[in-house]
Parts: C-alpha cells; sequence; structure tokens
C-alpha cells in the first residue's frame, strides 16, 4: 500500500487492494477482504485549469510541500513541441524550514507518464530551491538510473524552458500585483539573488526582479529600473553599500556625501549581495559602483543646497576654512605607515571627520571582510584607504598643531585615535585595544 502510493498514486487506472486470506464474518465465502481503492486513477496536473478550484491547488500544494500555508504563485501548464511534459509548481508565502540547507537541492517531484521516479532531481536551479511541485514528462524511459538523470538532454531541456517560465510568470506578477510579488520576495529575494552571479543566462531576468531598499526609499522597495529613472544629473554609475543590517549601513559614514548631493544609494544587507555585486555589469548600461571602494567621483554632481550645513554640524565646520590637505596627507602616512595603503582627502565625508574605503582595484570592504573570515585568520586582504574631511574641527585642529611645529607626540596619538575611529565606524575593533584606551585617556585627561 505505502508503495503504490508513493509512486504510483497518479497512474492512469484505478488501482484496488485485496488482501487475500484476510476474512471477515461478511466475506467468509470469498476468502477475502474487502476490497481497498488505493488510487482513483486521476492526476491533478494533467487536468485543465479551469477544472481545478483552488480549494484543490491547495490540498495538492500541501501534499507536495508538507507545509500548511497557502501557496502564494500556482504555475499549471502543459508545455508540447519537442518534448511533451506538465508543470504543475508552487511558490511557497512561508520559508520552507530547509532553504538555507548546505545541499541547496530542490523538492520538485519529477514523474515520467504519472509514475513518480524521485523527488531529488535538479530539475531546477538551486536558486529556485524554493519551489514545490511535480514536473511529469512523457518522453523519458520509466527505468530511468541515477547516471541518466544526471546527464540526460530531455531534462536539461524540462529544466531549461521550466526555468525561464518562472522567471516569466514572476515577472508578469511584479507587473500586475505589486504587492504579491513582494511578498514573495521579501521571503525569498536572497535565494533569488543568488541566480545574479550563477545564471549568466539569466542574470539581467534576476535583476529586473531584484527589489531594493535605499537611502531615499524608507521602508519601500526599489527596483533597478526606479532607481536608473531617478538618477541625478551627470551620474553614471548605480551606488551601493554592503553591510550586516540596513540599519548599520544607513550609519556608515561613506555615505554622506551620496545623502548632501541627493544621490541614492542601494543598501545590500544579505551576506549573498557581497557576492553578486562583483559578478553583474550593470544594468541598463550603468555599472555599479561600491561607496567605500575606491574614489567616490562625486565631484561633478553638486552638492544639495542647504544640504551640507547641518544643523547639528559644530560651528567651527562652518566657518568656510580648511586643513592644509598637504600637510595632514604626509603626517598621516607618515605616522600610520603599513596599516594604510593611502590617504587622501575625502569628497564623501560631510560630517564625519574620517572614513575608511577600500582601494581603487580591490575588493570591497564588506567582500574583503568575508573573505578575510573564511580564510580564517581575520587579516585583511588589502590595507584600506583613509580619507579625512578638511573641513571638521578635528582635522583643521590637526593641521593648525602641524603647521605651529613643536612636539608631535600627542599629534601621533591624535593621528591613531582617528584611524581606530574610522575602524569602529566600520564595524570593526582597534587593532591595538589597550593603545586605544592609553590615547583614549591621554586625551580625556589634557581635555579637562
Amino acid at each position: 500500500e505505502r508503495i503504490v502510493r508513493s509512486y504510483s498514486a497518479h497512474v492512469p487506472v484505478p488501482i484496488t487492494l485485496v488482501e487475500i486470506g484476510k476474512e471477515t464474518e461478511d466475506d467468509a465465502d470469498t476468502g477475502a477482504a474487502e476490497p481497498r481503492r488505493l488510487t482513483d486513477g486521476t492526476a491533478l496536473w494533467t487536468r485543465s485549469k479551469s477544472e481545478v478550484s483552488a480549494e484543490e491547488y491547495k490540498e495538492f500544494y500541501g501534499h507536495v510541500s508538507g507545509q500548511f500555508d497557502d501557496p502564494a504563485l500556482t504555475l499549471h501548464y502543459r508545455a508540447e513541441g519537442r518534448h511533451e511534459y506538465s508543470v504543475l509548481l508552487f511558490l511557497p508565502s512561508m520559508k520552507p524550514f530547509d532553504l538555507f540547507n548546505p545541499d541547496r537541492k530542490g523538492r520538485v517531484k519529477l514523474y515520467v507518464r504519472r509514475v513518480f521516479i524521485a523527488d531529488d532531481v535538479d530539475l531546477l536551479p538551486a536558486w529556485l530551491r524554493f519551489v514545490r511541485g511535480v514536473i511529469d514528462s512523457a518522453d523519458l524511459p520509466l527505468n530511468l538510473s541515477r547516471e541518466m538523470l544526471q546527464h540526460n538532454p530531455v531534462l536539461e531541456s524540462i529544466r531549461k524552458g521550466v526555468t525561464n517560465r518562472v522567471l516569466s510568470e514572476l515577472q508578469k506578477l511584479a507587473e500586475n500585483d505589486k504587492d504579491a510579488f513582494l511578498k514573495i520576495w521579501e521571503n525569498f529575494g536572497p535565494v533569488l539573488k543568488e541566480g545574479i552571479y550563477e545564471d549568466f543566462e539569466r542574470r539581467d531576468k534576476v535583476l529586473a526582479l531584484a527589489r531594493f531598499r535605499s537611502s531615499t526609499s524608507g521602508d519601500e522597495w526599489r527596483s533597478l529600473a526606479d532607481y536608473v529613472a531617478s538618477m541625478k544629473e551627470n551620474q553614471t554609475q548605480i551606488f551601493y553599500a554592503t553591510g550586516s543590517s540596513r540599519e548599520a549601513i544607513a550609519a556608515s559614514p561613506q555615505l554622506e556625501g551620496f545623502r548632501a548631493r541627493g544621490v541614492e544609494v542601494l543598501y545590500l544587507g544579505d551576506p549573498v549581495d557581497a557576492f553578486w555585486v562583483q559578478m553583474a555589469d550593470g544594468f541598463e548600461g550603468k555599472p555599479f559602483r561600491s561607496v567605500t571602494q575606491g574614489s567616490a567621483e562625486l565631484e561633478t554632481i553638486p552638492v544639495e543646497k542647504d544640504a551640507g550645513e547641518a544643523d547639528d554640524k559644530p560651528e567651527d565646520d562652518k566657518d568656510g576654512a580648511r586643513a592644509d590637505v598637504g600637510l595632514v596627507t604626509a603626517f598621516l602616512k607618515e605616522t600610520l605607515g603599513d596599516k594604510v595603503s593611502d590617504v587622501k582627502a575625502s569628497a564623501r565625508l560631510s560630517e564625519s571627520p574620517v572614513c575608511l574605503v577600500a582601494p581603487e582595484n580591490g575588493p570591497d570592504r564588506q567582500f574583503e571582510k568575508l573573505m578575510a573570515r573564511q580564510k580564517g585568520d581575520g587579516a585583511a586582504l588589502f590595507a584600506p584607504v583613509l580619507e579625512f574631511n578638511p573641513a571638521h574641527g578635528l582635522l583643521k585642529g590637526l593641521s593648525q598643531h602641524l603647521e605651529a611645529g613643536g612636539d608631535k607626540t600627542g599629534l601621533e596619538d591624535m593621528a591613531w585615535l582617528l584611524f581606530d575611529q574610522a575602524l569602529i565606524l566600520d564595524g570593526e575593533l582597534p587593532s591595538d585595544t589597550a593603545g586605544f584606551a592609553r590615547r583614549m585617556a591621554e586625551m580625556m585627561r589634557k581635555g579637562m
């Protein structure tokens, strides 16, 4: 009974179980128990969509998924042509418990002429592993071996066709029912984004589906098409910032210059974001650019009126004076040595005194941190670039002391404190915590 229900529950003839030798008072003359109907010879996916009710779809979804939620999207069709196969797939409205299992296996069941074959075949790419349902082929042999399943041109054709159809249905949903699509994206967006770096053929389609929150969107989701449509005059790149959370990204000092110019920055807070953005060439001809990498290239975008004069900005930052860039740069380079690869004045900063960015040709700061963790030693691959704000009071004070000459011991402590502050703002601990505490205590003592 278990074997029949598992493998032949949908074959096109009813199956009845008759247990010979199990007699009851009612069937003593026949020598058999009452026959039991195990299957009724029907398969839901072979019926027309118009013949299937929403309740039947929900019941079948629960059967193939093992979940108790309602499907967020149902995909039911029959493909005819070079290969014939029937498809009945569901996108859950809740995350499956195994969504982030390391093996990333899908759970779509493969049938051949309504006979169950396997439920662990890669009928869809790993980045669609949350999809549940059945695919029933009319072209495959029933005696499929594991080797044939792995290297079968019919299965590869089915995989390509169904994957494209799922993306097409998601695009239609995004255009026709924004709220329904966003619920799917909130649950499965991090998984779908794996397709951007794993599936070159469909990268542009997945990018078109992707939704982001940004420095200007609040709690609303933005598409890349929305971003490109609202780009500032002279802006040629799609700016993004990666981090552990949206809140941490929003607090990054590297965003200050972009905020002052009203330039939108995408917030990429999922771990997968640090990877796919390295592979994507861009969107609609606009390349992606990290706000923590290389030069900001903001010089051609004007600062919005009054954006640089925040009410909480110190008065000594508003007097128009600036630090001697050459003098401060040389001193910080000499003091910090190989802790930094370069020191330069910043176009990114409008409020904070310093920040760290990645070298021009190096990886994004968040991506580098992930790589350092995978190495196990936590050591960065490249020394960061220290950028400073020449208009900030701390840098102007440092510049004035350097111009006056004299003992540089206290100024060296200030240089190290600025570097440690940049590390803390970047989500890291000072490399020398004891030295940081000593310098901080000494500065506080002098201040008192």
